[in-house]
């Protein structure tokens, strides 16, 4: 009788212990790039003690996430914070990457979604009917061919970062293309992507190359925090 009790006892203590554990074990949540209309936010989940680590590691600013720590980013509806999609390709959760942003149009109808891995950036564009977001393009499709007319050159690195929405659908962007060797000049473009009148289907619309000698505003700025 009296073991009964006792495991009874323990039984209870495991029960109650469970849901704590569970309740640990969330990913902490930040909140960030919140459409005009207050309506959606973008979401980063992360580990936030393995983030706390790093940060005391590397004498970091306290504020930052690090991309090894996210869990997910995810576009979600203001003030629920249910999940609308999923921003961050799954495959490239807990990899390193920097400079997150989603851009949004004056209207609330257009996001653009991009982040920087070590040697490449692409822009993904959203379109939203009624509550829902899809996409327009895959990530690579923004882009134009910096090689045209080269001979011999090789893209190493490229990055193609949205700037703004001139109005809404049409999206400033900024591609910078870096060659290997480094004996040909980087290629520096602004493009910009909109939906294509004959088709339908967004695009680079129109390109303006820059001069060698303009310098990308590319200040590393803690975009993932």
């Amino acid at each position: 009788m009296e073991r009964s009790v006792a495991l009874g006892c323990f039984c209870g203590l495991l029960a109650l212990s469970q849901p704590i554990t569970a309740q640990e074990s969330l990913p902490a949540e930040k909140i960030r790039d919140i459409s005009p209309d207050q309506k959606f936010a973008m979401r980063i989940s992360y580990d936030a003690d393995s983030n706390k680590q790093l940060i005391e590691s590397g004498k970091a600013d306290s504020a930052k996430i690090f991309s090894e720590t996210i869990k997910s980013i995810e576009l979600v509806t203001l003030p629920a914070r249910d999940k609308v999609l999923e921003l961050l390709p799954s495959d490239d959760g807990g990899t390193n990457y920097d400079n997150v942003t989603l851009l949004w149009s004056a209207d609330s109808n257009w996001c653009a979604f991009y982040y920087n891995q070590p040697r490449v950036g692409y822009t993904s564009v959203y379109h939203r009917a009624g509550d829902k977001f899809t996409p327009v393009n895959k990530p690579d499709e923004l882009v134009v061919d910096a090689t045209k007319g080269l001979k011999d050159a090789d893209v190493r690195n490229e990055y193609v970062q949205p700037l703004r929405w001139t109005k809404p659908g049409v999206l400033l962007l900024d591609q910078l293309s870096i060659f290997r060797g480094g004996e040909i000049d980087d290629a520096k473009f602004q493009l910009t992507a909109g939906l294509d009148p004959k088709t339908g289907k967004f695009q680079v619309v129109s390109k303006k190359k820059l001069p060698a000698d303009v310098k990308r505003n590319n200040k590393t700025t803690n975009r993932t925090s």
